[in-house]
């Protein structure tokens, strides 16, 4: 069985609904549509026959996580690593203020008092082999940015820089994940 990574996007949060950077603040809740985005996309994960469930420990993640993991009977474990990129004095105010100050920085610098581009990658690269090391695939339930990360990284020919809807999944194949990979590398 190929033991593809199928990264999912948690349900919309009362912060996305609203247009406010979230960030890492940890209470914004799913809305009863980011609730029914995440029962949708297990019948989607249905089809892959997941036998693990990793998610960032922000709330929105953890809800979304949740409902996926009784649904398919899995445990749900939670990592740090997977949390939305800290984005500093931005969290809280409009996402489009936050998004114009990250248009204006290279991937190396921070927004203030929060992470670069480059901090988010750091923390996959350390999590990647703990993702690919199941016999079958893993569903990662994480954040728009971090998903965003994953991408350049592992699929470097993705023109589109844009974060994937919530409740989306991405499916990543974990061989493209492996640090060891010629693919891996070049991207």
């Amino acid at each position: 069985m190929r033991a593809d990574t199928l990264w999912v996007r948690h349900g919309e949060s009362t912060w996305n609904r609203a247009g406010v950077m979230q960030g890492q603040t940890h209470w914004p809740a799913l809305t009863s549509r980011g609730g029914r985005q995440a029962r949708a996309v297990v019948d989607e994960l249905l089809d892959y026959r997941p036998v693990r469930i990793v998610s960032s420990d922000l709330r929105r993640a953890a809800e979304t996580a949740h409902i996926i993991g009784a649904r398919l009977a899995l445990p749900v474990e939670f990592t740090a690593l997977l949390r939305e990129r800290c984005w500093g004095v931005f969290e809280g105010r409009p996402a489009a203020e936050g998004r114009l100050a990250e248009s204006a920085l290279k991937a190396d610098q921070p927004v203030p008092h929060g992470e670069s581009r480059d901090d988010v990658v750091a923390r996959l690269r350390r999590l990647a082999p703990a993702l690919t090391t199941a016999d079958g695939p893993t569903v990662v339930v994480t954040h728009g940015d971090v998903i965003r990360a994953a991408l350049s990284m592992w699929q470097a020919h993705r023109a589109d820089d844009t974060p994937p809807e919530n409740g989306c999944i991405v499916p990543i194949p974990a061989e493209l994940m492996n640090p060891h990979s010629t693919r891996s590398r070049q991207a």
